[in-house]
């Protein structure tokens, strides 16, 4: 019988110590694209009203027809894509074509507008917010309710506990920004 707890405590320790170094390798993965996308935030690039296209064949002084003969069609084809892009209907396939006929390279990126972990922490506060309220409902219809002071501790409490594990169901169920 010994034996078999030796084996059984064996293997617990083994799925706990595997378990926190594939949450220890998760939270560095989620660190390192935190720093990324955060790095994002300081670009400062302003959407041209007529399009990258039609702006940047301008800026090289590149005429329609000269910008058709290198994508391989007719001028009424760049027209065509630079009404596109101006209304947002232009693939990325299409742009990376022109960016690369003009001598560019097409970068797509997503900017946070606030910091990374601004943004957990405010959606960790909702989630929390949503939750406390919830079975404060139903513990004051049971009589039970907690006073202001013991729901803004179990607000931060479960805020902080959101925060530090990243529940999967984090993001469900919310507004979008």
């Amino acid at each position: 019988m010994s034996l078999l707890i030796c084996i059984l405590y064996g293997l617990l320790v083994y799925i706990f110590t595997y378990e926190g170094r594939l949450m220890a390798f998760r939270q560095v993965v989620r660190e390192q694209a935190q720093e990324m996308a955060n790095q994002a935030m300081g670009l400062q690039i302003v959407q041209p009203k007529a399009g990258w296209i039609h702006t940047l064949r301008t800026a090289l002084g590149m005429t329609g027809p000269q910008l058709g003969a290198r994508l391989g069609v007719k001028k009424a084809r760049i027209s065509q894509m630079e009404s596109m892009e101006a209304e947002g209907r232009i693939t990325v396939q299409q742009l990376r074509k022109a960016a690369h006929a003009m001598g560019c390279d097409l970068v797509i990126a997503f900017r946070p507008r606030a910091p990374v972990e601004t943004m957990i922490a405010d959606q960790a506060r909702r989630k929390a917010s949503q939750l406390v309220a919830e079975t404060d409902l139903h513990m004051r219809l049971e009589q039970q309710g907690l006073d202001e002071i013991h729901l803004k501790k179990e607000l931060e409490r479960l805020t902080d506990e959101f925060i530090r594990d990243m529940p999967r169901d984090l993001w469900d169920k919310d507004e979008p920004f």
